[in-house]
C-alpha cells in the first residue's frame, strides 16, 4: 500500500491511497486545481483516481470533491447525511457517480476494504476510515474525542494518520473568541496535542507502526511542539519513538513523506 498526505490542516485536506489496481482519495478539501497540481506531483494523475471519501461536509474537506467528480467521472463516497449536507459547496454530482454508506458497516471498493466509523465533531454525520490491503490505515480527525469503539476498530493498524490539532494551552491563551475556544476543545471540536498521545499510548504495539500527526492549527499549534508533546507522552509510558514507532507530522500545503507499506 502506498500513503500520502497531499494538504493537511484548516485550509485543506487531502490523502492519497493506493493499493494494486486502487487509488483513492480521502476528502478533497482543497481547488480541483490545487489537487491536480499535487498529485501530479507524486506522479499521479487524476484521471487515475478511482473515488474520494468524504469524511464529512466541512469546505476544508469538501470544496474540490464537486469539481473532480464532474470534471474526471469520479465516484463519490459519503454517508447520506454528509451527502446532504455538503451539495450547497459541492453542487451536483451525477447520480451514477454518487455512492452511499453506512457508518459501522464495512465495505470492499476494488481492492480496498473500506470501514467508515462515526466521529464526534459539529457536523452533520462525521466519518473517519480504517483501510485494509496487504497493510492497514486508519485515518482519524476532525473528532474531539476517540472512544473505545473508534480504538477497538483502528487497532492493529501500519499507519495512523492522526489528528493533533492543538496545544491546548496556545488555544486558551490565544485570539480566539471564547465561544470558538469552547468549540474546539469539546467533544465535538478537535483532538489536542495531548490527546493524540493519549490515543497512541492504548494503540501501539511498539512494532515501527508510522504515526502521522494531522489537521495542526495554524493558530494554535506548531509542528515540533505537536512531535515534542506526543513523543514525551509516550516516552513517559516507555514508548520510545525510532525503537517503537515512526513519527511524522503533516505538512499543512505541501505533500507528506510517500509511505510504501
Amino acid at each position: 500500500m502506498i500513503f500520502c498526505s497531499l494538504s493537511s490542516g484548516s485550509n485543506g485536506n487531502c490523502e492519497y491511497i493506493e493499493y494494486k489496481n486502487t487509488k483513492i482519495l480521502i476528502d478533497a478539501g482543497l481547488s480541483g486545481k490545487k489537487i491536480e497540481e499535487l498529485l501530479s506531483s507524486i506522479n499521479v494523475s487524476v484521471d487515475e483516481i478511482d473515488a474520494i471519501f468524504v469524511t464529512h461536509e466541512h469546505l476544508d474537506h469538501v470544496k474540490g470533491v464537486g469539481v473532480l467528480s464532474r470534471r474526471h467521472n469520479l465516484k463519490v463516497f459519503a454517508n447520506n447525511n454528509t451527502l446532504n449536507a455538503m451539495l450547497p459547496i459541492t453542487k451536483e454530482i451525477k447520480a451514477e457517480n454518487t455512492y452511499v454508506f453506512e457508518n459501522e458497516r464495512p465495505f470492499y471498493f476494488k481492492d480496498l476494504y473500506i470501514n467508515p466509523i462515526g466521529t464526534f465533531h459539529d457536523c452533520s454525520c462525521g466519518s473517519c476510515f480504517s483501510i485494509i490491503g496487504d497493510k492497514k490505515i486508519s485515518l482519524v480527525t476532525d473528532t474531539g474525542y476517540i472512544n473505545e469503539d473508534i480504538l477497538e476498530q483502528i487497532k492493529d493498524s501500519d499507519l495512523y494518520y492522526l489528528e493533533a490539532n492543538h496545544d491546548f494551552e496556545m488555544l486558551m491563551n490565544g485570539s480566539y473568541s471564547w465561544s470558538l475556544k469552547q468549540r474546539i476543545a469539546s467533544n465535538k471540536g478537535h483532538l489536542s496535542n495531548k490527546n493524540a498521545a493519549e490515543a497512541l499510548d492504548k494503540l501501539l504495539n511498539r512494532k515501527k507502526e508510522i504515526v502521522m500527526l494531522s489537521h495542526l492549527s495554524n493558530d494554535n499549534n506548531l509542528p515540533m511542539l505537536a512531535a515534542r508533546t506526543v513523543r514525551d507522552e509516550l516516552s513517559q509510558k516507555n514508548i520510545l519513538e525510532g525503537t517503537d514507532y515512526i513519527l511524522e507530522v503533516s505538512p499543512r500545503e505541501n505533500i507528506s513523506t510517500i509511505h510504501k507499506l
